[in-house]
């Protein structure tokens, strides 16, 4: 957030004022205090990352090996994707610019530095890049940047995510230091496990859609993947571990919560809090987290967001993307993207095998890309990189149509739709293009909004037979972040799960989680997996995401003021969700 952003949050964030947090910014100081500030912030940042304590996996106690502790397979799914160097030197780049603002303000009692001084100074630790662009490329680039000639970074990868509104922290000049921790009346907020316990612990409701099928719910985590990937801080490369057992362990990185006794092996759920970046120029700012992905509908989370992914990916010289045994996809590195021990994936995004149904969308792009080579090649095309490029063209369109005229009419309705004028085209195409829009995924998006779809998960993996009949079922908890099922041919594989997926309907999106994810989210043995309910709502505090009320008015709505369903209060909620709301916070 840069100079106007971080003063826009002070004077606007309520929470601050009624946590007795406000301060009135004073005049900015000299260079003098600048660049002592940005000295003391290199000790700092060079000590938090590249050294400081760490609790490692051995120092866990009764592990054999790393790989089958939950936390370790927690880490899968939020670590730093094709390009980690890159990923941390622009949260080295974020940490500098970030501590170094606070450096300044907690000297100064409130003062920001001068933006222009402070980002001269700020140069040699910025991780700025200054791409190049050609009018008359034909193919998107790899990273996304250049698809806006005057911002080229907007979209690219490894760039901060948007904000729709400034972010709410705990600290008292809201830099991020400490993640959104009271309401806005000062108390703090309840543990996100009891919320879960209290509002989300439904069940699975049954069934009443004729629409929707299991393919909707994966297809949006596939696009899901295809626009956000934050990656969590570590030290240096290692796994940071943040319970020692029912003991919190206290460093910057770690945000984790307590549980009731009993829920799961320990009272402390691990939580690492997100890496984050900085904004062109690095000036003085807030936390902001990082997006690793593009934010375009490229299918980047297919063929990669890197040269080097994608080379990786192909069979160069074909046009065809490489395809494993019984065209699944490839073979990755051990223990890369799955659990140890068994045979991993590899594909564009770092987590083809988070749950079989998003490995079955994988592998029906990765199949489509190569039929669509073989017909272009039958029709006279010849050119290995021609091929690779124009069929990636065409499936990158046959996506997005998918999206744009099923996916979204029946996650909006049709009044969304219409509202927001998403409708394509019966016929043609247009060349609209608004170079004042930038297209980066909001925060609030892959932090709250889009987590929707995780009331659809249901409670198992199955398989259809060739005439649709059911064959087998296994449950959900088994095989986060496993291959095993999609490689078994005899009793599910990719095509007979593919049956079930697009034959068994689900219910809507309600305000439920299954005990799959809301109890034994990567669970390697009875009671130590995680809530993945409990996780979201940590992962908003994290990201500062503001109050419900902040979101309410910035929609147009007037602000809940009780709990109540009647005026001024939670008229958006059914009552028992509202009497749920009401029995956990105050």
């Amino acid at each position: 957030m840069p100079e106007k952003a971080l003063i826009g949050a002070a004077v606007e964030n309520g929470e601050d004022m009624c946590n007795g947090q406000m301060t009135l910014f004073a005049s900015a100081q000299g260079p003098g205090d600048i660049s002592v500030s940005i000295a003391d912030a290199v000790a700092e940042v060079d000590n938090r990352r590249h050294g400081g304590p760490a609790l490692r996996s051995d120092e866990l106690g009764g592990v054999a090996a790393q790989a089958v502790i939950p936390v370790s397979t927690y880490a899968l799914f939020s670590r730093r994707g094709e390009a980690p160097q890159a990923v941390a030197a622009f949260g080295y780049a974020g940490d500098m610019s970030t501590t170094a603002t606070a450096n300044y303000v907690t000297r100064s009692g409130g003062a920001i530095p001068n933006a222009t001084e402070f980002s001269r100074q700020m140069a040699p630790y910025c991780a700025d890049r200054w791409p190049v662009c050609y009018p008359n490329d034909r193919y998107r680039t790899a990273d996304g940047s250049c698809n806006n000639f005057n911002n080229p970074l907007w979209g690219a990868s490894i760039t901060n995510q948007g904000r729709f509104l400034s972010p709410t922290y705990g600290d008292q000049f809201n830099i991020g230091f400490v993640p959104r921790i009271r309401s806005v009346i000062g108390s703090l907020l309840p543990s996100p496990r009891d919320i879960s316990n209290a509002v989300l612990n439904g069940g699975e409701s049954p069934p009443r859609s004729r629409i929707l099928s299991v393919s909707l719910t994966h297809f949006g985590q596939f696009i899901d993947h295809d626009v956000i990937s934050t990656p969590i801080l570590k030290d240096g490369d290692q796994d940071i571990f943040c319970c020692n057992g029912d003991v919190p362990v206290v460093r910057p990185e770690c945000f984790p919560f307590r549980t009731p006794p009993g829920d799961f092996q320990t009272t402390c759920m691990h939580f690492v809090r997100s890496d984050f970046g900085v904004s062109p120029g690095c000036p003085p700012e807030s936390r902001n987290q990082i997006n690793q992905r593009t934010s375009f509908l490229d299918l980047s989370v297919t063929y990669g967001n890197t040269l080097d992914g994608q080379n990786d990916l192909r069979e160069l010289g074909t046009g065809r993307l490489q395809e494993g045994m019984n065209r699944l996809l490839p073979t990755g590195p051990p223990g890369s993207e799955c659990l140890a021990g068994e045979e991993c994936f590899k594909s564009g995004d770092n987590r083809p095998a988070e749950v079989p149904m998003l490995t079955v969308v994988h592998i029906a792009f990765l199949r489509e890309h190569n039929d669509i080579v073989e017909r272009l090649r039958a029709m006279g095309w010849n050119d290995g990189e021609e091929l690779y490029q124009e069929a990636k063209k065409i499936l990158t369109g046959v996506y997005q149509h998918i999206i744009y005229t099923e996916y979204l009419p029946l996650v909006l309705g049709e009044e969304g739709m219409n509202m927001f004028g998403l409708r394509s085209k019966r016929f043609g195409f247009n060349t609209l293009y608004n170079p004042s829009v930038d297209p980066s995924t909001r925060n609030a998006f892959g932090a709250a909004a889009y987590r929707f779809g995780h009331s659809l998960v249901g409670s198992f993996v199955e398989s259809f037979n060739e005439d649709f009949t059911p064959r087998a079922r296994e449950p959900m908890e088994d095989h986060f972040f496993s291959t095993r099922l999609i490689r078994d041919f005899t009793t599910f594989g990719p095509d007979a799960i593919a049956r079930w997926m697009t034959t068994q309907f689900k219910s809507r999106a309600d305000g439920f989680l299954t005990p799959a994810i809301r109890n034994k989210l990567f669970q390697t043995m009875p009671g130590n997996g995680f809530d993945l309910g409990s996780l979201n709502i940590q992962r908003g505090r994290d990201h500062g995401i503001p109050s419900y009320n902040r979101w309410r008015q910035f929609c147009g709505l007037q602000p809940a003021l009780h709990f109540g369903l009647g005026p001024l209060g939670l008229i958006n909620h059914c009552a028992s969700a509202a009497r749920a709301l009401q029995s956990v916070y105050r």
